[in-house]
């Protein structure tokens, strides 16, 4: 049975560590972040770094109320820049340290590539949106996208997203989405596919 969209509940600012624990297990096989970051151990300390640093204090971040689903977006005018902490400095070197200095430009590689598409005029962006493994195919996705549609419609307002897996291009279509770009990161890693959403 799909999820309804009433199930999904705003993310209080103390909940930045089961957002990360909810993505980190969504995004394991994802072609990008074991692309970008060949070490899945450390998915959670990024998610959490996100969550608690750049979305939560913004309050568009939403969970599935049994902890099956996540996504993190930013309103209209949100900066995704983000100042270096502690925390990313020893993801880093922790990353460097178990799997080379490859990792290096892999990291340069998806941030320049994201800075060249990301949308220039204000809109809601979608970061990252997932179900735990387990529970994946059953409608969370589509209940977190519900939850910040509408919102982009009343205030006519464009939505965009990168897309790290070609599975979920058709969920974001049946959402209102569309394809502008795609292109493989680095010119030999894994393809990105940049959409877009107008207001309905």
């Amino acid at each position: 049975m799909d999820v309804e969209a009433t199930t999904i509940v705003p993310a209080r600012a103390d909940q930045g560590a089961l957002l990360a624990d909810i993505l980190a297990d969504s995004f394991l096989h994802d072609p990008v972040m074991n692309w970008v970051i060949p070490n899945t151990g450390l998915y959670a300390s990024f998610f959490r770094i996100l969550a608690e640093k750049l979305f939560l204090p913004h309050q568009h971040s939403y969970l599935e109320k049994n902890g099956d689903g996540a996504a993190l977006w930013l309103p209209p005018g949100a900066s995704f820049d983000m100042p270096v902490t502690p925390g990313q400095i020893f993801m880093i070197l922790r990353l460097v340290l178990t799997r080379g200095p490859r990792v290096i430009p892999r990291l340069l590689a998806v941030q320049d590539t994201m800075e060249k598409y990301h949308l220039r005029q204000p809109h809601y962006y979608l970061q990252s949106v997932g179900a735990r493994q387990a529970r994946q195919g059953r409608g969370i996705g589509s209940a977190l996208l519900k939850q910040v549609t509408p919102l982009c419609d009343r205030d006519q307002m464009p939505a965009y997203l990168e897309s790290s897996s070609a599975r979920n291009v058709p969920l974001y279509e049946r959402h209102g989405f569309e394809v502008f770009h795609w292109e493989y990161l680095g010119g030999d890693g894994p393809p990105m596919w940049f959409m877009l959403r107008q207001p309905q």
